[in-house]
């Protein structure tokens, strides 16, 4: 027959087993979490990037038809857009963005020389879309930093970090851009000149 302290110690060996499992669980699901967080993220950054490249062509558009002999200006907006599509990580995409930002001010710089360009209202528009969508990405990229200084901590923790580098979870690279690419591009103070 068995004693009661084995049943005891057999049902508290089974309690401290299935704890351990529900929690090593729990740690790979959190890290599973958050790396789903930081792809999450950063794919709201991408929808955001993808739609101001679309605005940034509307604007080179809407230049086009007002201006004939600046067209190196509009090539140079166009060759920034590309480098800014085909980026892959965030520091590639941070050098980019400032090569668009030089590119688009370009753009701004020549409606001061054609009038009849400031004048025109889907410019105006279109200005004021990408301002939006300038303050958009600045919110969007604060939250992708902020999931990946989550997730980087969440790969150093123990029982977290067993798992990590069982499954190769990489560390992610957080969106650090120069000065001049934290610069919000503002259209106002483009035609307030």
């Amino acid at each position: 027959m068995v004693s009661f302290p084995s049943v005891v110690a057999g049902f508290a060996g089974l309690l401290v087993v299935y704890s351990l499992v529900r929690y090593l669980g729990s740690a790979h699901n959190n890290l599973v979490e958050a790396r789903q967080n930081v792809d999450r993220t950063w794919g709201n950054v991408e929808t955001l990037l993808q739609r101001r490249h679309d605005e940034v062509a509307s604007l080179v558009a809407v230049a086009r038809e007002h201006v004939d002999v600046e067209q190196e200006v509009l090539a140079e907006v166009l060759v920034a857009r590309e480098r800014l599509v085909e980026a892959d990580t965030p520091s590639q995409r941070a050098l980019a963005e400032v090569e668009v930002k030089r590119a688009v001010d370009e753009i701004y710089n020549l409606a001061d020389d054609y009038p009849e360009l400031r004048a025109d209202e889907h410019f105006a528009e279109l200005g004021e879309t990408i301002t939006e969508l300038e303050r958009r990405l600045e919110d969007r990229r604060e939250y992708y930093n902020e999931a990946v200084a989550r997730y980087n901590a969440r790969l150093d923790r123990f029982p977290e970090s067993l798992f990590a580098s069982r499954r190769d979870y990489e560390p992610r690279e957080p969106f650090s851009a120069d000065e001049e690419a934290r610069e919000r591009v503002d259209i106002r103070e483009q035609f307030a000149r």
